[in-house]
C-alpha cells in the first residue's frame, strides 16, 4: 500500500483554503489509478490570525495542525513532514499557484525511481511569472541541470513530491521560504 502525505502550509489563507483543500482531496482517484492507495492532507496553519484553521477543520478528509505563532514556510513544511505517514510526501502551496491535478504525475515519476519531483509553473502552461524572476530562475535553473546532470525547469517550486527517506539526506531545512531553492 502507498500512501501520499501532501502538506500545504497555510498563513492567511482564509480566501482560498477551501478551494485548494478541495482540489487537492479530489485527486484521490487519479492517484489511486497510479497505484497511490491513499492521500493524506496535512495542512499546517502557520499562525494565522484570520479563519484559515476555522474553515480547514470543518473540511472532512483534512489533518490539521496549528503553530500557536508565526515560524515560517519552512517551519510549517518540516512540522508537516514530521507529522505525515506517508511513503511519498509531498508538498503543496496553499495560493493555488500550483495544479494538485498533477500529484498523480509527479508521484508515478516519484515511484519509478525519482528521488525527488520538483513542479514546475515553468514547464508547459503560460507562466504569469515576471521577466527578471523568469531570468534569474532560468539561470539558476540551468547551473543546477549542469551540477546535477538533471534536467531542472525551476528550482523553488511550491509543488514536490519526495520518498520519505529523501527527507534524511537534505535536513536540515531552514525555517524561512528559502527552503524550497
Amino acid at each position: 500500500m502507498t500512501t501520499l502525505s501532501a502538506v500545504t502550509p497555510a498563513y492567511y489563507e482564509e480566501n482560498g483554503i477551501a478551494n485548494i483543500v478541495q482540489r487537492v482531496l479530489a485527486v484521490r482517484e487519479p492517484l489511486e489509478q497510479v497505484g497511490v492507495d491513499h492521500l493524506e492532507l496535512i495542512v499546517v496553519d502557520d499562525g494565522s490570525r484570520d479563519r484559515t484553521a476555522e474553515i480547514t477543520s470543518q473540511i472532512e478528509g483534512v489533518r490539521l495542525i496549528r503553530h500557536p505563532k508565526n515560524r515560517g514556510y519552512g517551519a510549517a513544511l518540516k512540522t508537516g513532514f514530521s507529522n505525515a505517514l506517508g511513503e511519498l510526501i509531498g508538498f503543496l502551496d496553499a495560493d493555488e499557484t500550483y495544479p494538485p491535478e498533477y500529484f498523480p504525475q509527479l508521484c508515478t515519476h516519484a515511484m519509478n525511481g525519482g528521488d525527488l519531483v520538483i513542479g514546475s509553473r515553468m514547464a508547459g502552461a503560460d507562466s504569469q511569472m515576471p521577466v527578471t524572476r523568469r531570468v534569474g530562475n532560468l539561470f539558476f535553473a540551468s547551473l543546477l541541470t549542469l551540477i546535477g546532470r538533471q534536467r531542472v525547469s525551476k528550482t523553488a517550486s511550491g509543488m514536490r513530491v519526495c520518498k520519505r527517506e529523501v527527507l534524511d539526506r537534505v535536513y536540515p531545512l531552514q525555517d524561512g521560504l528559502n527552503l524550497t531553492p
